[in-house]
C-alpha cells in the first residue's frame, strides 16, 4: 500500500469518526437506516436466537445470538451482544463477547469492549476502547504466507 493510500484511508476514517463522535457516547446508533431490514434490540430488552436476514442490527439492550450476512452491527453504550457475528462494518460502544468477523471496518469507541476471537479487515480503536482475545487481520489484498 502506498503512503498516499494510507493517508487517504486515515483521512476517511477520521471523517467518519468525527461525524458520529457526539452520538456514540450518548448511546445513539451510527448505523444508517435500512429499508425494512433493520432490527433494533431496545434498551432493557433481552433477546436470544439466530439472525440471518438483517441488513443492520442495533443493540441497545442484551442480545445472545448468531448473526450472519449483516451489513452493519452497532452495539451502543450500555448494549451487550454475546455470540457470533459476521458483518461488513461494526461500531462497538458497548460490549461484544464471542466470535466477531468484520470484512470491512471494525470501530471500537472509547466505551467499547470486544472480547473473544476477532477477525477484521480494517480496525479503528479509540483511546479507551478495549480488545481482549485473539486478533487476526483478514485483509484479502495481502498474499497468504506459510504462517496464515
Amino acid at each position: 500500500m502506498e503512503i498516499k493510500d494510507k493517508k487517504e484511508l486515515l483521512d476517511n476514517l477520521t471523517k467518519t469518526k468525527s461525524s458520529f463522535s457526539s452520538g456514540i457516547s450518548k448511546g445513539h446508533s451510527v448505523v444508517p437506516k435500512a429499508d425494512g431490514k433493520q432490527l433494533i434490540v431496545g434498551k432493557n430488552i433481552k433477546l436470544n436466537g439466530a439472525i440471518d436476514v438483517c441488513e443492520s442490527l442495533v443493540v441497545e439492550g442484551t442480545l445472545e445470538a448468531n448473526l450472519s450476512g449483516a451489513k452493519y452491527l452497532d452495539i451502543v453504550y450500555g448494549g451487550s451482544f454475546t455470540g457470533n457475528a459476521e458483518v461488513e462494518e461494526a461500531h462497538i460502544s458497548g460490549l461484544f463477547d464471542g466470535d466477531l468477523t468484520v470484512t470491512g471496518v471494525l470501530y471500537v469507541y472509547d466505551t467499547g469492549v470486544v472480547k473473544g476471537k476477532i477477525n477484521y479487515a480494517n480496525l479503528v480503536v479509540e483511546r479507551g476502547g478495549v480488545l481482549k482475545g485473539t486478533l487476526k487481520n483478514i485483509d484479502a489484498s495481502k498474499p497468504k504466507t506459510a504462517l496464515d
